[in-house]
């Protein structure tokens, strides 16, 4: 009787796989993946020697998946979705309940925290791992299953993610201390210009109300870039330009008087931020209770 043959898979080899199909490239994916192109080739060889079948056709310029690696692809997507959700309960451990959390570095540093208090009076064993990040790079991690939840200033509409919308802050143009009390539109593209980095939603946000008003990212006079609203902050009071900011940031700054907003011809920049996460995936009892929570601030 023929013994049937047992299948022994690695992780890193179906993880190896899977990128060479998401980046459609044995290059890009070796490159994410921070290894050789000849290991990630030796991975899909192990792959098939194992399985007994091609599972991609190989050129020296391009590959295409076959019918039997169409069929192994959707059980490595499978596989690797029933991995994380057992990362994400066992990561529970003896805690009344663990998440983690990417939020942009607004509503990490001045909306969470209220809501993460309020929660832990309720339920002290209640743990939270915060990892403060712009908002599409926390969305990304969503994606990737890195974080349970998302707090962002801007959707970055994907089917498998569910957005709820939370709260409501309004952007406003600072200055020093010494600074107008108002300017027009025709002078901003001439005032030097602290701005967030790229992928910011506070920036997003200015840019697209300025979009409206006939001026492109490209008119204005930008000196300084800086990835978090406190830098932003330490450069306005230094001197060294205007800024776009949350007003939710600046709340102990305008009673000390160390910077002032700056009326824009009346014009009011809103931006939303939003709680997210994947669809149809299970989140823990830390994690549902911060969901509840978050909605009830609308």
């Amino acid at each position: 009787m023929k013994k049937n043959k047992e299948f022994n898979f690695d992780l890193k080899q179906i993880r190896s796989f899977l990128e060479i199909i998401q980046e459609n490239s044995f290059t890009k994916a070796s490159r994410k993946l921070k290894i050789g192109q000849a290991t990630i080739s030796h991975h899909i060889n192990l792959l098939e020697e194992m399985l007994g079948v091609v599972l991609m056709e190989r050129s020296s310029k391009t590959f295409s998946v076959t019918p039997e690696g169409k069929i192994f692809k959707k059980f490595a997507e499978s596989l690797f979705s029933d991995v994380e959700n057992l990362k994400r309960d066992m990561s529970r451990g003896g805690f009344g309940g663990v998440t983690k959390i990417a939020a942009s570095t607004i509503s990490s540093t001045y909306i969470l925290p209220d809501v993460v208090a309020s929660l832990k009076k309720e339920d002290p064993e209640l743990y939270f791992s915060i990892e403060a990040a712009d908002s599409r790079e926390a969305i990304e991690m969503i994606k990737e299953g890195k974080v349970e939840l998302g707090i962002v200033g801007k959707m970055l509409k994907h089917p498998s993610l569910n957005y709820y919308h939370i709260f409501s802050d309004e952007i406003v143009l600072i200055g020093g201390k010494n600074s107008p009390a108002s300017i027009s539109l025709q002078e901003l593209p001439h005032m030097p210009l602290i701005q967030r980095e790229n992928g910011s939603g506070t920036r997003d946000a200015a840019e697209k109300c300025l979009n409206g008003h006939d001026i492109a990212p490209s008119d204005l006079s930008v000196v300084y870039e800086c990835s978090t609203s406190e830098g932003v902050k330490e450069a306005v009071i230094s001197g060294i330009g205007i800024a776009f900011i949350s007003r939710l940031a600046i709340q102990r700054e305008l009673q000390l008087k160390s910077l002032r907003i700056i009326g824009l011809n009346g014009i009011t920049i809103n931006r939303d931020f939003y709680a997210v996460h994947v669809k149809n995936r299970h989140l823990t009892e830390a994690g549902r209770k911060l969901l509840g929570e978050l909605k009830k601030l609308k």
